[in-house]
């Protein structure tokens, strides 16, 4: 007696691997923007928190943290820690106003900064006018694709889905773009000053 041999034909094989090809072609880019979203989200959020830090500390100091890179630590002791940069106590601080070391969301170990300015290049145009309304904290991210930086527009300013030429939701509103050489900057003004 002979038995029957068991497996897979090559046929059965092919069919299977197209079904999983078919179901890979299917999900891949939902599960790209799923995560493309999960960056805006978190950015929006980092933009949230940090305005609420920037808003406490001159609450309970007076004044307005001055220019704090992510990349230096000391710099980042007038939201962490009561001293500045020298070391001098902050009269009035209450905080941490922030918990941590910020952190570039959309491009992992980009630059990012928060920073006191009146430079047209930041500065936001609140009213849309066409003019920059002043000086202002400004937290600006590198790395931010045009695509993800109007999602941001349109959370923040619900003026994303301009997309006629240039867009306005790059030039009004507290989302912008950097009006400088590098198009992957974007800007988002925290507080008027």
């Amino acid at each position: 007696m002979q038995g029957k041999n068991s497996g897979f034909t090559l046929m059965e094989v092919i069919g299977v691997l197209a079904v999983i090809a078919i179901i890979a072609a299917v999900a891949t880019p939902q599960i790209f923007q799923a995560i493309q979203d999960a960056k805006v989200s978190s950015l929006v959020q980092e933009s949230n928190d940090l305005k609420a830090a920037v808003a406490r500390y001159y609450k309970d100091t007076g004044t307005w943290p001055r220019h704090i890179p992510s990349r230096s630590e000391d710099h980042l002791r007038q939201l962490m820690r009561n001293s500045d940069s020298g070391g001098n106590p902050i009269a009035g601080w209450n905080g941490p106003y922030i918990e941590a070391e910020l952190s570039n969301p959309i491009t992992p170990g980009g630059y990012l900064d928060v920073l006191v300015t009146a430079d047209a290049n930041y500065a936001c145009d609140l009213d849309g006018d066409g003019n920059q309304d002043g000086r202002f904290i400004a937290y600006r991210v590198d790395g931010v694709a045009d695509d993800m930086a109007q999602s941001i527009s349109q959370m923040l300013d619900k003026d994303g889905a301009v997309t006629s030429g240039d867009g306005d939701w790059k030039k009004a509103g507290r989302v912008k773009r950097y009006a400088g050489t590098h198009a992957s900057i974007l800007v988002m003004c925290l507080a008027r000053v």
